[in-house]
């Protein structure tokens, strides 16, 4: 069992003659164990010598308090065993979408042409994986975007993305990217697949004329168009749908209603499992962003009471002063109780602070598999590591 129990910071409480800790149950891959995980007593997995990592075997506990749930999943404290047992509220709580580790290599040059993006790095990736592109310094404009792999070589990787601000190869030697994942092995792909044969866009609204199956809530990933070239390699999500067509909220070019050739493909992961916007949101009450430049990423600031920890993959929807990101896919950078830092190519002049209302909400995916039909509880060995539960610990 390889779960680790952070102390969050400035997690220390007083309570009279009780010590208190606000701490971070982090699971690893699929460690579930029988019974819950227990936070004393044999537990010499956790001893880390790294300052904010508990030992807990050191942590005389009286009772641990649940704070809150996580995508319908809630920890819930046994006081006989004292573990924390994780149950489901809902039917389908989905797991978080996140990143997998920073590539060992870094860019070695970085170019734009016609839309299609071409980083040079070694790498093991596929086409068809998605990736989190970040720290470039040339291409600046492109740090905190999420792109699907077209092509890919052991030293290169293609990418379709609407990027106005780079239009020739440059070095750059600082860039990274890391996968984007929902656990280790669990790598975001495409399911499903509808034809467009039309394709018409306003400055805010995507409308493709396809047969489908697709559900409102649910992300496509568009590719191969004509007519609507410049939202190749846009991930929408799914506002409308009928039989015949679907519309998405987006933020780049408009073009006219033509006849079209190209694809709408279903954001998944193993087992097929959609992606879709879940329990984990929060409701904007203000915005701010920079603009990117070609050589600077675009960064938006968005006030909120939540609970997001940097890595989440959030879609932003319903901001008026913000009404630029309407749509987008944002990466949690940093994060508190009452401001978030989302790192991102903006595709905007950017815009001023501002009042607003609208909501951020998290990427899931799917349900886990170990759920009980009897108990409610996470059976044995689920993979959980997309999670991370916090507790008040209380010892004296």
């Amino acid at each position: 069992m390889a779960y680790t129990v952070t102390k969050n910071p400035d997690g220390d409480v007083n309570l009279g003659n009780l010590a208190g800790e606000f701490v971070t149950l982090q699971p690893a891959a699929s460690d579930y164990p029988l019974g819950g995980y227990a936070l004393v007593g044999g537990e010499t997995a956790n001893t880390n010598s790294t300052p904010n990592l508990i030992n807990v075997d050191l942590w005389r506990i009286l009772t641990a308090l649940p704070v809150g749930s996580q995508g319908g999943l809630a920890p819930v404290w046994n006081p006989t065993t004292q573990k924390v047992q994780i149950y489901g509220e809902g039917p389908n709580p989905g797991i978080t979408l996140g990143l997998g580790p920073v590539s060992a290599a870094k860019s070695t040059t970085i170019g734009v042409t016609s839309n299609v993006i071409t980083v040079t790095i070694a790498n093991n990736l596929v086409a068809g994986q998605f990736v989190y592109l970040q720290s470039f310094t040339a291409g600046g404009a492109l740090n905190g975007l999420i792109v699907q792999v077209a092509t890919a070589s052991a030293t290169q990787f293609t990418a379709n993305y609407p990027t106005p601000n780079i239009t020739a190869a440059t070095a750059d030697t600082t860039g990274t990217y890391q996968l984007i994942q929902a656990g280790t092995g669990n790598l975001l792909t495409t399911g499903t697949v509808a034809n467009i044969t039309n394709s018409l866009s306003t400055s805010s609204l995507l409308t493709m004329t396809c047969a489908n199956t697709f559900t409102p809530g649910q992300f496509v990933i568009i590719q191969g168009l004509t007519n609507g070239a410049t939202a190749n390699g846009v991930i929408a999500q799914i506002a409308t749908a009928s039989a015949t067509q679907f519309t998405a909220n987006w933020t780049g070019t408009s073009f006219t209603t033509a006849a079209d050739v190209g694809t709408a493909s279903l954001l998944v992961t193993s087992g097929n499992a959609p992606v879709n916007s879940g329990d984990i949101t929060a409701s904007i009450t203000n915005s701010l962003a920079t603009a990117s430049s070609a050589g600077t990423a675009g960064v938006v600031t968005l006030t909120d009471l939540q609970s997001f920890l940097p890595g989440y993959i959030t879609v932003i929807q319903g901001l008026t002063n913000g009404a630029g990101v309407n749509g987008d896919l944002l990466v949690v950078n940093a994060a508190s109780l009452t401001n978030k830092i989302f790192v991102g190519n903006t595709k905007n002049a950017g815009f001023t602070t501002a009042s607003d209302s609208g909501t951020a909400a998290v990427l899931v995916t799917g349900a886990p598999s170990g759920l009980s039909s009897s108990s409610g509880e996470v059976q044995p060995g689920t993979d959980l590591s997309g999670y991370a539960f916090q507790l008040l610990l209380l010892g004296y």
